[in-house]
């Protein structure tokens, strides 16, 4: 009885499928399947290799990695707001970090402070054999608290 549905089912004709409410339950089946499978993918952490040695390997999740960067943010006078994006292209890793400055504030000075801060922080401490700069976004500017 159900292979010989299963038959006619797969003899129908495009017209008879749409009609039929067993094509709308398949398309709805496969549907939240795939909206699964992408929720799923979205929420696994990726983890991002610092180094390799013969003792083994040392990773960091985005959201570690975000946290340190706001840290470094903090300890600096006229940065304000301090949001992380990360950049992999191939094994390197690039960190986008965009942030809000005081209007008084020199770009310049502050944006080689903030990368030698987070070189400092990520190539000697973290010791990544990975890291391949920072990019700076200015988002806005803040008046003095």
């Amino acid at each position: 009885m159900i292979f010989e549905k299963i038959k006619s089912f797969l003899n129908w004709s495009y017209p008879e499928a749409i009609q039929s409410p067993y094509y709308w339950y398949v398309f709805a089946l496969f549907l939240a399947l795939v909206v699964t499978l992408w929720v799923l993918s979205k929420m696994k952490t990726e983890l991002l290799p610092v180094f390799k040695d013969e003792e083994g390997v040392v990773q960091i999740t985005p959201h570690a990695l975000h946290e340190l960067v706001k840290k470094t943010c903090e300890d600096m006078a006229g940065i304000y707001s301090p949001n992380t994006g990360i950049k992999k292209r191939g094994s390197a890793i690039r960190l986008d970090v965009q942030l809000r400055i005081q209007t008084d504030c020199n770009v310049q000075e502050t944006r080689l402070e903030l990368k030698r801060r987070l070189e400092e922080v990520m190539i000697k401490k973290l010791n990544f054999d990975n890291f391949d700069g920072v990019d700076i976004l200015i988002k806005g500017f803040q008046t003095k608290k």
